[in-house]
This record gives structure tokens, C-alpha cells and sequence, in this order.
């Protein structure tokens, strides 16, 4: 009788006394999903922090979500499944700790409002700033919605403060300041008040003639955020926090035009 054991059965029988299975057997670990939600201000230098930290943390997805920062502020109250919100102000997240949603804020940057026309509508907004508003080819001014929008807001209080009444009928509202840039961009409106960090794009920058509004004009843009206490994902959440307020994710909000909070 052949007392050498079959290689087929070697397997089964290691398996049987324990042995422990190979690297190649091991099931890998899942990815850590975060899930953000931005202030669409923050769409283009977010996406930049982003990647830079997931490529010093391979093992972290980021899903964010663009758009306005009250929207995202009613979705809260209703403990919707995010990790981080960043706000594009102060007041949504301390109203957040208020009602008992959230535990601490971190201020992270101050934004700036711009007057923004494509250079080929000649608007000389460069130069005559507020003034192009009252340009009479001027049939519609995009702005993000003041009810959800902080930069709405700073918009609003921008043309008062310049002395600039607008009929409420010329007034595009988009949704949340990425979009009040997409209808300038799109023609629907001829001109528009937005956030200055969506005009460092390639196609904006070629495209547009701005003006940086006096930051007198407004409140303050102060943006800050916060670490949803229901978060799955806490310790990387805030990783990510400490990142963006660290020297790389500070650099990225300083290419993108944002201030130091």
C-alpha cells in the first residue's frame, strides 16, 4: 500500500488541523467610506484635498456632495448619513451644536465674493465693478439663493451696500453658488455674484472678466465645519478634518482664493 499522502488531499487535511490559509486566501480588509458634505464653494479646492489625502490614506473612498450650505443644514437636523459637513459659513454649524446635532466647529477658511461676466459680453466689469450691474445689456444677474446660500446672502448685501437696486424679475437664483456660476457660464444670466474660488478653473479664468467685491461690502465669509458625531468613520473623519487645516490642505484653499480663517 502506497503510504504517501495524494497532493489533492493536502489541502483538506492542513485545512482540518488548523493550518492557517495562505496571503493569497486572506480576505482583504474594506475600504473606509467617507461621505462629505461640501459647501459647492468648496467643489473644486475639495476635490483637490481630497485626492491628495486619500493618496496618503489608500484605504479611504471619499464621496462628497455639492450644494448649498442650508440645504445641507435641513438634511442634518434629519441626521443624514454624513461624516463631515463643511459649511460656507460659521452660522450653520454652531446652529447645529445648538440644537444638539453636532459637538464642536472648526473654523477652516474665509471666502471671497466676486462680480464675474464672460469677457466677451465687454461689460468691463475689471474696471467698473458694481457699476456693470446697471449696464442696460444686462437683462439678468445670477446669484445663489440668499435663503440657503451664504454667498446669496453676501450678494444681496453686496448691491445694497453699493447702492445697486435690482428688480426682483432680473434676479436668476440658482440653487447654490455653483450653479449661480454655471448660468453665467451658460449665458442665462450676463452677469453674476458668486465665489471667487470657482473662477480659478481653466475654462473660468480664459473665459471671464472679474471683480473681487470689497469684503466691507458684507459679512465676513467666515467658513467652518464640522465632524457629525454619528459618523461611522470618526477617527478618519477627522483625519481628513486635520488635514484640510494642516500646511498641504492650507496651500490648496490658498491656490483656490481662500483667506486663513
Amino acid at each position: 500500500m502506497n503510504s504517501r499522502i495524494p497532493l489533492l488531499l493536502l489541502p483538506l487535511l492542513l485545512a482540518a488541523c488548523g493550518a492557517p490559509p495562505s496571503p493569497e486566501t486572506k480576505p482583504s480588509a474594506d475600504p473606509v467610506k467617507l461621505t462629505v458634505a461640501v459647501a459647492a464653494s468648496m467643489r473644486y479646492a475639495f476635490e483637490e484635498t481630497a485626492a491628495a489625502f486619500q493618496k496618503t490614506h489608500p484605504g479611504v473612498q471619499i464621496e462628497a456632495s455639492y450644494g448649498a450650505s442650508g440645504a445641507f443644514f435641513a438634511q442634518l437636523t434629519q441626521r443624514a448619513p454624513f461624516d463631515l459637513f463643511l459649511s460656507a459659513d460659521t452660522d450653520y454649524p454652531d446652529r447645529l451644536i445648538a440644537e444638539g446635532h453636532a459637538e464642536a466647529a472648526f473654523p477652516y477658511a474665509t471666502g471671497r465674493l466676486v462680480l464675474w461676466a464672460p469677457k466677451e459680453a465687454g461689460l468691463e466689469v475689471a474696471t467698473r465693478g458694481m457699476e456693470a450691474l446697471k449696464d442696460l445689456r444686462v437683462a439678468k444677474i445670477s446669484i445663489a439663493n440668499p435663503k440657503l446660500a451664504p454667498y446669496g446672502r453676501a450678494a444681496v448685501a453686496a448691491m445694497a451696500h453699493h447702492g445697486i437696486e435690482v428688480d426682483a424679475a432680473k434676479l436668476v437664483r440658482a440653487e447654490n453658488v455653483g450653479q449661480a456660476a454655471q448660468f453665467v457660464q451658460s449665458g442665462a444670466a450676463q452677469i453674476g455674484l458668486f465665489a471667487y474660488s470657482l473662477t480659478f478653473t481653466d475654462a473660468m479664468k480664459d473665459a471671464g472678466d472679474l471683480w473681487l467685491v470689497p469684503e466691507t461690502s458684507h459679512e465676513p465669509l467666515a467658513q467652518s465645519g464640522t465632524v457629525l458625531p454619528w459618523s461611522q468613520h470618526r477617527a478618519t473623519a477627522e483625519a481628513l478634518r486635520d488635514f484640510l487645516l494642516g500646511p498641504e490642505g492650507r496651500a490648496i484653499l490658498e491656490r483656490h482664493g481662500f483667506g486663513a480663517p
